[in-house]
């Protein structure tokens, strides 16, 4: 799922190509979009004003006051491409535009992206995000953990706390810190808390930097791939040795979702009261 730089990299590319463009035609909606939203067709003379991002969403901001809210989910695709270009099997929603020879497009393999227009009373895990990840403090994750004693892995994933986070960074972000993924959070100490917070940050500028991580279908919204991928220092990369150590970066499961770390530089030391987890 696209995470926090890749969501970034995505609302820059809207703003840099289709902010300000009025959309004259949407020539395919997929049922199951209309079926969510069956107002989609009426997005028919908007203009699109700002695209914004809150946690893994794209907001974007009508002429009309309306806002059209944009959830990648697994495999979706916004992509700005030539309005000749055949419509593909998995194109669920095409604009044209009143100008120009381009056409939007929202591309997605799987069917779990979403497009709806955003409503006050919006229910669901919009309403419930957390702090922006880029912007967590030591002070903020102290508050978040000392309260919970979930492993910090989970904590991370959870975006009603740390709103943009997801898999890749945070496996990266307790790697730089040196903290085993299976940490009770309420265990972590005040300098393993201030590191986490600082390479949290760290670690999702660097990859805005270098507009996120591809490593299915994930691209910009002009195809381009990212390129953050060569400069992961654990997730994906099981069995290699550790760059730090020279250890064997291992996989296990934590938080229900495939999770990797270095079992040297990130030890999980035995709490009185609690077992050795393996």
């Amino acid at each position: 799922m696209p995470e926090l730089p890749e969501v970034e990299t995505v609302v820059r590319g809207l703003n840099a190509q289709a902010k300000g463009l009025t959309i004259k035609t949407i020539p395919h909606i997929a049922e199951h979009l209309m079926r969510r939203d069956e107002k989609l067709r009426t997005l028919v003379g908007e203009t699109f004003v700002n695209f914004d991002r809150r946690g893994k969403y794209i907001i974007a901001e009508l002429s009309s006051g309306r806002k059209l809210l944009i959830h990648l989910r697994m495999s979706g695709r916004i992509l700005f491409i030539n309005r000749s270009e055949r419509r593909q099997k998995h194109d669920h929603f095409v604009s044209t535009f009143e100008t120009g020879t381009e056409k939007l497009v929202f591309r997605d393999t799987r069917k779990f992206g979403v497009l709806e227009f955003l409503h006050e009373n919006q229910h669901g895990g919009f309403q419930k995000l957390g702090i922006e990840a880029t912007a967590v403090t030591a002070n903020v994750l102290t508050h978040l953990l000392a309260a919970t004693s979930r492993p910090i892995k989970a904590l991370l994933l959870d975006q009603s706390a740390l709103a943009g986070l997801g898999n890749i960074y945070a496996d990266e972000s307790l790697y730089l810190s040196k903290i085993h993924p299976l940490k009770p959070c309420n265990e972590l100490e005040p300098e393993e808390i201030g590191n986490l917070a600082i390479n949290i940050r760290k670690v999702l500028r660097a990859a805005v930097k270098k507009m996120g991580t591809t490593f299915d279908s994930y691209s910009g919204i002009n195809g381009n791939p990212g390129e953050y991928s060569r400069y992961l220092c654990v997730y994906n990369r099981e069995g290699t040795p550790c760059s730090r150590c020279g250890k064997t970066i291992v996989k296990i499961r934590a938080a229900g979702r495939g999770t990797h770390f270095c079992p040297s530089c990130q030890r999980l030391k035995p709490a009185r009261g609690r077992k050795r987890s393996r």
